[in-house]
């Protein structure tokens, strides 16, 4: 395996574990078994646990605009770019809780200064994305980061019936 794929696969590991244990229930031993690696490995490319957990919550954050890019480019012509990424993230929503999670545990870390630089950071690259994709006004992508905040703490906890259809939602936007 190449060293850039053995890397991705330490990286998608490390977001499944701290999306179910947060910064500090996160063992780098069971990322390491879990990527087929050693410990010495991951701390040789991360140097800490708080380097490989910044890394994780990268990785998310370049695959996250990857999706709402694709989602905005390929969308059809009746569909403006905000309903294209809102309907892209409810079926993250729906694939992959572990990575809501990781979002989550990412802003209860953010005490932590090396995870608060990466979390200001990363969020304000997404944010500035949907801004840029959408070319929608200030108010609509607060309005959309605040929809996409709210069906991530209520699809993490599973509820998202308190939410009602978001699809619903999206197509308002």
């Amino acid at each position: 395996m190449k060293a850039e794929d053995r890397k991705a696969l330490i990286l998608e590991a490390a977001m499944a574990e701290y999306g179910r244990g947060g910064m500090h229930a996160t063992s780098v031993e069971v990322i390491a078994e879990r990527a087929g690696v050693s410990q010495p490995y991951i701390f040789r490319l991360f140097g800490t646990k708080t380097g490989l957990i910044a890394a994780a919550i990268e990785h998310h954050t370049t695959n996250l605009r990857r999706t709402f890019r694709e989602a905005a480019e390929q969308r059809g012509p009746d569909t403006s770019p905000l309903e294209a990424m809102g309907t892209a993230y409810i079926a993250l929503m729906t694939d992959d809780v572990n990575s809501l999670r990781c979002q989550l545990h990412t802003w209860a870390a953010a005490s932590d200064p090396a995870i608060k630089e990466v979390a200001q950071r990363t969020y304000r690259e997404i944010w500035e994305e949907i801004a840029e994709l959408s070319g929608a006004t200030a108010d609509e992508v607060r309005d959309f980061m605040a929809h996409g905040m709210l069906l991530t703490v209520v699809a993490s906890l599973d509820l998202t019936e308190l939410y009602g259809d978001p699809l619903a939602v999206v197509k308002e936007f």
